[in-house]
């Protein structure tokens, strides 16, 4: 015969009860430090040093190459850090420099001089190789970019109008380096670089008041690239250009004020929406997302749309903020973003009002950093710190770890080496995923 239940006593209920008030003010603690864009814990904010490209590995590692501008006092080193731990390595990089991180804690360091060549540097591990060449000639401009397997690709523009050049260092391979056809060097241009080990590069071809957006590709193992296809044309001589793909390789172009996406690989990009000139892009596995700033009445905006797989999101405004005549700049050149997001689709915006600096106190800094998810619901909103009459915003995240915001916050006429600062006061932030 089974026996009914013993009542527990006194002294067993209050332990009880102990026990699981700890249980849900544990929880309760984990659950508000690691809201999304809380500053993330045991990451220390990195104020007043010189300018940082920053990248963040599926570790979940941070890896900063930093280098001053040129008539600062001289910093350059590179740097991995981890729950505010970090080790350093000196470096004698150039000026004009590029970072990308892989899995397993490799990376990838490119630089050049304003005469060139192009040198690099690859974290495979522990250790940073030394210095060496992979174009050895007078370098213009570059950018660069990666996937998730650490492939990199760079887009050389050489001086005195000698063309463009697609580098290319597969992980663990050799660089190749080829000419991108029809690509002069003053010609905007941007590319793409997917998972897949495909490279895109997309360029405006002028012709009197407008041009022309034309795309190339050439894949993984191979040199030879695909005949120009027309993207579309746009009312600007002379368009800003920029582009991403995502983890799936569909590719999404904005030029001018005009934006492009692929509904799937297998399809030509077709136009979309009708955006800005001064928006951004990032994309995770399956999304991408447009931010822009604008400008309502006597109000700014961060206007944004996102792509879900193959589903277009109704356009939304996830930030505003009033118009102030203490502003940097009135309207919305005073309005500064930047944009990341992380392989599962989630978005960290970094918005910031640059203002002048002599105002008594009456015009606080506006510079705050959002989590938003793929409903475009605002997850989190917190202080990025001082930004006063700062320049550009950095957002860098990847699979673990936190997201990293680097951003200038001093005044560019200021005079740091009289000061004793390095570069003009660079702030580096920390906050969870």
């Amino acid at each position: 015969m089974r026996r009914p239940p013993v009542p527990p006593t006194a002294a067993v209920r209050a332990a009880a009860a102990v026990v699981a008030g700890a249980l849900l003010a544990s929880l309760a603690a984990h659950t508000a430090a690691a809201a999304p864009g809380d500053p993330a814990t045991g990451w220390d904010s990195r104020p007043e040093e010189a300018h940082r490209e920053v990248a963040v590995s599926d570790t979940g590692r941070v890896v900063v190459d930093a280098s001053s501008e040129a008539g600062y006092e001289h910093v350059n080193y590179l740097e991995v850090g981890e729950q505010g731990e970090w080790v350093r390595t000196p470096d004698t990089s150039g000026h004009l420099t590029h970072l990308a991180a892989g899995p397993e804690d490799y990376a990838v360091s490119v630089w050049h001089d304003a005469d060139g060549p192009a040198r690099y540097r690859v974290l495979d591990g522990a250790d940073w190789s030394e210095p060496a060449t992979f174009h050895d000639g007078p370098v213009h401009a570059s950018d660069l970019v990666s996937n998730a397997d650490g492939d990199v690709a760079v887009l050389l523009r050489l001086h005195h109008d000698g063309g463009t050049l697609l580098a290319r260092l597969p992980r663990g391979g050799t660089w190749t380096v080829q000419e991108v056809p029809g690509v002069a060097t003053d010609l905007p241009a941007a590319v793409a670089l997917n998972d897949a080990g495909k490279t895109t590069v997309v360029w405006a071809a002028p012709s009197g008041v407008r041009s022309t957006v034309l795309r190339s590709v050439v894949r993984e193992d191979s040199t030879q690239w695909s005949a120009p296809q027309t993207v579309g044309v746009v009312n600007d001589p002379a368009p800003n250009l920029s582009m991403v793909t995502d983890g799936e390789g569909r590719e999404t172009v904005v030029g001018g004020n005009l934006l492009w996406r692929q509904p799937s690989t297998s399809k030509p990009l077709a136009y979309r929406m009708r955006t800005s000139t001064r928006a951004q892009l990032t994309a995770g596995h399956s999304a991408t997302r447009v931010v822009w700033p604008a400008g309502v009445q006597d109000r700014y905006e961060v206007r944004s749309v996102l792509f879900d797989d193959e589903t277009q999101r109704p356009q939304t405004t996830l930030w505003s903020h009033p118009m102030r005549e203490c502003a940097y700049e009135f309207g919305l050149n005073s309005l500064v973003l930047g944009v990341g997001m992380v392989p599962g689709g989630r978005t960290y915006l970094a918005v910031a009002v640059r203002r002048g600096i002599d105002t008594d106190g009456t015009c606080p800094d506006v510079a705050r950093f959002l989590a938003v998810d793929r409903r475009d619901r605002v997850l989190g909103d917190q202080p990025l710190g001082s930004f006063t009459v700062g320049k550009e915003l950095q957002v860098a995240a990847g699979a673990a770890g936190p997201v990293a915001v680097e951003f200038k916050n001093w005044d560019d006429d200021a005079d740091p080496l009289g000061e004793d600062q390095p570069d003009g006061l660079y702030s580096l932030e920390f906050f969870h995923r």
